[in-house]
Parts: C-alpha cells; sequence; structure tokens
C-alpha cells in the first residue's frame, strides 16, 4: 500500500519560523509472545473471541511504524485536542475509535473510573484462579500494582495445553488490555489496566473513551513536560491516521484488515515527516467506507463537546473540528464556547465531583447527523481564513524542501531563525 506523498508545490510556513520539535518518543509493549499464544487457537476460536473482544487481534497484527506517531504527535495542537495540518485538521473520535476497536458504545455504557481499586475477586472469577493464590501473584513497580506479564502467559501455556480455550480467551484479552491498550510499565499490568479489563468484562463498561482518553492525555502531558513517551493505545492511533492518508485503499469495511491486508512501505523520520509537511486538504481520504455519518456525538450533558474518562486522566475532545471527518463541510470557524477545555489527572488530586459529573452526561448524550446548536460555529469567519490564522499561532513542525533533507537539520534551521528574530 502506498502513502500518498504528492504535494502541490513546496510549502513553507507562512511566518517562515517553523515551531521547536518536542523530544517525544514512542514504544510498543512487549508482543512478541502473546503473537505466539494466539497462534494456538484455531479459526473458530478466534472468531469467539472476535465476538467477545472486538478486534484486538487484528490490532495486534499491526505493525507500528513508530516514526509515524512520533511525526504526527508533532502536529498535536493541545488547546484544540487535534492535530493540525498547513490548511486541515485531524480530530480522533469516539466514532472512529469504536471501528478500529470493534465494540460499539451503543451495547455498553462507557468506562468508569473507581480510583486505585484493584478488584482481585472479580479478575479471579474471571480467570478461573483462587482469590489467595492471585492476591500472592499481585507485586509493586515503582509506585505501581499490578501482575507481572510473565506469569499471565506461562498461565495461558497452561490454558492451552489443558485446552481452557474460554478461560485462556479472557486471559489473552486481560494481557492485550495491559500490554497494548493501556501499558504503564515494561511487561506489568498494572491496576488501571486490570480494573478497565474487569469493567469491561464484569460492569459491560466500553474502554473505547477510555482508549481514547489515554491517547489525547499522553499527548497532553508530553506537551505540558515538554516531551516524553507515548506507550498506550500505538496500533489504534496508527491504523486511524494511516487510514486517513492511505492512497489506493480496498475499501474495506473494517479499518484494521484494511491496513492489514495492505501494509504500508516501510519510511523512516525522514519520510514521514515529508508526507506530513505536504498533506493538504485534498489528499486526506475524508471518506472512508467503515464510517456511518448518522448518530455522531456532538456533546453530553452539560459539556459543550465530548468529556472523556480515562483509566489516569479526564479530557475532552471537540467534535466541531471533526466535521470533514464525517463528510460534512465545515460551515465556518468554531465558537471558543464550543472549545472549551477538560483535563485533570487522578494523580495530582481526588476530583469526585468532576467524575460524576461525566458519568452523569454520559446517561445525557446527544447524537445526531449535524450539530443541532447554531452557536458553535461563526459563520462570518470561513474555516480557510481560521485555519490560516491558526497555523501562524502556533507554526508548524516541518517544512516540504526536499525528500533527502533531514528532519534534524530542519530543526536546526529553526532554531537560527529564532535566533535571528
Amino acid at each position: 500500500m502506498e502513502i500518498n506523498m504528492r504535494s502541490e508545490g513546496k510549502w513553507v510556513s507562512s511566518s517562515g519560523i517553523l515551531k521547536g520539535r518536542i523530544n517525544i518518543k514512542a514504544k510498543e509493549g512487549n508482543m512478541d509472545g502473546l503473537r505466539e499464544l494466539v497462534e494456538k487457537m484455531n479459526t473458530t476460536q478466534k472468531d469467539a473471541f472476535r465476538r467477545e473482544y472486538g478486534n484486538l487481534l487484528g490490532l495486534i497484527e499491526v505493525e507500528v511504524q513508530i516514526s509515524a506517531i512520533t511525526t504526527l504527535a508533532q502536529y498535536y495542537d493541545p488547546p484544540l485536542r487535534c492535530f493540525t495540518f498547513q490548511d486541515f485538521q485531524l480530530v480522533p473520535t469516539v466514532e472512529e475509535f469504536e471501528q478500529i476497536l470493534g465494540v460499539s458504545l451503543e451495547r455498553k455504557t462507557p468506562y468508569n473510573y473507581l480510583r486505585q481499586y484493584i478488584p482481585v475477586l472479580q479478575l479471579a472469577r474471571i480467570i478461573k484462579i483462587h482469590p489467595m493464590q492471585l492476591e500472592r501473584e499481585f507485586t509493586t513497580k515503582g509506585k505501581v500494582r499490578g501482575l507481572p506479564q510473565g506469569y499471565l502467559e506461562v498461565y495461558l501455556h497452561r490454558l492451552a495445553e489443558e485446552e481452557r480455550w474460554e478461560t485462556f480467551m479472557d486471559v489473552l484479552a486481560l494481557l492485550l488490555y495491559g500490554v497494548m491498550l493501556f501499558p504503564n510499565v515494561k511487561n506489568f499490568i498494572d491496576n488501571a489496566a486490570i480494573n478497565a479489563f474487569v469493567g469491561y468484562k464484569d460492569r459491560f463498561e466500553n474502554p473505547v473513551t477510555a482508549v481514547l482518553a489515554e491517547v489525547y492525555g499522553t499527548l497532553q502531558h508530553c506537551y505540558e513536560k515538554k516531551g516524553g513517551q507515548m506507550l498506550c493505545c500505538l496500533p489504534v492511533l496508527y491504523v486511524w491516521f494511516v487510514s486517513r492518508v492511505i492512497k489506493n485503499a480496498l475499501n474495506a469495511t473494517c479499518p484494521v484488515d484494511e491496513l492489514l491486508q495492505c501494509k504500508p512501505n516501510m519510511k523512516g523520520t525522514n519520510e514521514w515527516a515529508q508526507l506530513c509537511a505536504g498533506l493538504n486538504v485534498e489528499q486526506i481520504r475524508w471518506n472512508v467506507p467503515w464510517q456511518q455519518r448518522s448518530q455522531i456525538i456532538y456533546y453530553c450533558g452539560r459539556y459543550p463537546n465530548v468529556p472523556l474518562m480515562g483509566i489516569r486522566c479526564c479530557i475532552n475532545y471537540n467534535p466541531v473540528l471533526a466535521q470533514r471527518q464525517f463528510g460534512y463541510p465545515l460551515r465556518g470557524a468554531p465558537t471558543p464556547a464550543s472549545l472549551a477545555t477538560l483535563q485533570i489527572y487522578y494523580e495530582k488530586g481526588t476530583f469526585a465531583e468532576v467524575l460524576s459529573q461525566i458519568k452523569d452526561a454520559w446517561g445525557n448524550v446527544v447524537r445526531a447527523e449535524r450539530d443541532p446548536r447554531p452557536w458553535t460555529v461563526d459563520e462570518r469567519i470561513p474555516y480557510n481564513h481560521w485555519i490560516a490564522e491558526r497555523v501562524k499561532t502556533v507554526r508548524l513542525p516541518f517544512e516540504l524542501i526536499s525528500l533527502n533533507l533531514d528532519c534534524e537539520e530542519q530543526h536546526q534551521k529553526a532554531e537560527v531563525r529564532k535566533c535571528n528574530c
């Protein structure tokens, strides 16, 4: 599969100054052993797993190009909760992540954070281990409680040998929650990931909102700290981004299947930087076959946008900026009221009132084909004018000059320009 690298000519930021790049790294969890364990399942068992847990088996097969993630992260626009490019924006949404994860919100309530509670009894019942034995296996790494990945993988091998496939699938899903969706400590399934898994299996809570919250929360945290490491949900974010820049796509009804059937050519950091620098509104694949137009979540309760409750933070995103992703034109500039922000990190305090408000808001979700509120957009200001001013304000991390230009050289040029200002 090709990624669209075509450009309409050389583009340079209108100010002539690039923004300083932050040092963002990304790393996937250790999934080699899990891929081998998946091969022990036959087709019938894999189909049963998909019915229960969505697209996790497909996501584990996705070969994430880490340079794509770290390059994309440089375009993140923290105040607006989106990725801002030269003349358009991309917004990860609940509806898109539903399709990628293969778990519909219509059948389950969103994930509900239960603080640092470790549900040992519930987990023991699900994975068929005596509670006292399971309690002994819990350990602490740093300040985090959880289960070693190695212990659960050994248990999986025994379950496969004994052909206890139903329990095998539950333990495999627990590992994928801890290693792929919500990783924190290397080779360790921490209490937050365990809570999300038990929430799905025992309390019928949907993990989609939690996954999306962790994507936004991690990006926000990296920008606040002027650098950091992205661990969570990398295959999900990768599928989301690449599905929008695919050239000659297969038009599959599942985004994960599409990526697995047409794997992108391997690209280095320079190539991804050039790709992103050259992207414009005409090159984005706005209409994807797996995305439904109807029943878009525009706001929840008293929030003017979509609040998300994650395993480590609460944060919002702004559907007003995502209209093109659902096949609709942008009618004008988003109003400040439609971009109100929400952001809390659980480690920084107790937020019982906010958590309660978010939970209540998800009991009053407004879904529609088009946003019914006229005040979210100022049609007097064309979107293309507004985004041009936004780009001047936030600036962009790379410029399209030559496919052979090293990204570090671009960064050095940007620093020289800033010094000369």
